[in-house]
């Protein structure tokens, strides 16, 4: 997994600026006219019928042109929304700027097999699914390995969430210690007031994306 890397949106536009933030919008316009039922929130794009876990597309803006994530967010996640839980594309991560029009970007993401497989008809990625994706990433990320420890809270795994949260303060950032200290004392209380607590981070998240659940 990469590090954490929260995608910050503009505080001020120069005139070269809104140039290309006309683009971006034109991006945005073309991203809702391929997908069906598609939310965003500045460079995220993502299915709208998701319940914990955000899955789509990140279109990162640099001075040299664009980079392409595949993106997944789990909504439970103290730190914001960030890429730690996503990947750039395999094949081409990278557009060199003005190398391609707008239309012929969101074609070339759309048929990517990792935006294809994250807007495919049928159910979004689940709580479980993305379980196992952190397993198989190997979390050697203290943070997601507290992240894992609330997926395990909400999938009903309390005793393996508290056995892991008790591993964790050693290797944990400064910065992740109170959101650890949340979760463990939430717990004692019981897996509802967990529950609870992990419910008040989405509404936090979805807040801060602009989004309604």
């Amino acid at each position: 997994m990469e590090p954490i890397c929260p995608l910050e949106p503009l505080l001020q536009l120069s005139d070269h600026q809104e140039v290309e933030l006309v683009n971006k919008r034109l991006l945005s316009q073309l991203m809702h006219e391929r997908v069906r039922g598609v939310q965003n929130s500045g460079v995220y794009f993502f299915r709208g019928d998701f319940e914990h876990v955000l899955q789509g597309v990140a279109l990162e803006y640099v001075p040299r042109g664009l980079y392409i994530w595949n993106f997944r967010f789990p909504l439970f996640d103290f730190f914001g929304p960030n890429l730690t839980y996503s990947n750039r594309l395999r094949e081409r991560p990278f557009i060199q700027k003005e190398e391609m029009s707008e239309e012929a970007i969101v074609d070339y993401v759309m048929a990517s097999p990792e935006a294809r497989d994250a807007f495919r008809i049928g159910t979004p990625m689940g709580l479980s699914e993305f379980a196992q994706y952190m397993e198989n990433s190997g979390m050697r990320n203290p943070h997601v390995q507290l992240i894992y420890a609330a997926a395990l809270v909400l999938l009903g795994e309390e005793l393996r969430a508290a056995d892991l949260l008790n591993e964790l303060p050693p290797n944990l950032h400064p910065t992740d210690i109170p959101h650890w200290n949340q979760l463990k004392t939430s717990l004692r209380q019981g897996p509802e007031a967990a529950r609870l607590l992990l419910d008040q981070v989405r509404q936090k998240n979805l807040q801060a994306l602009g989004v309604a659940s």
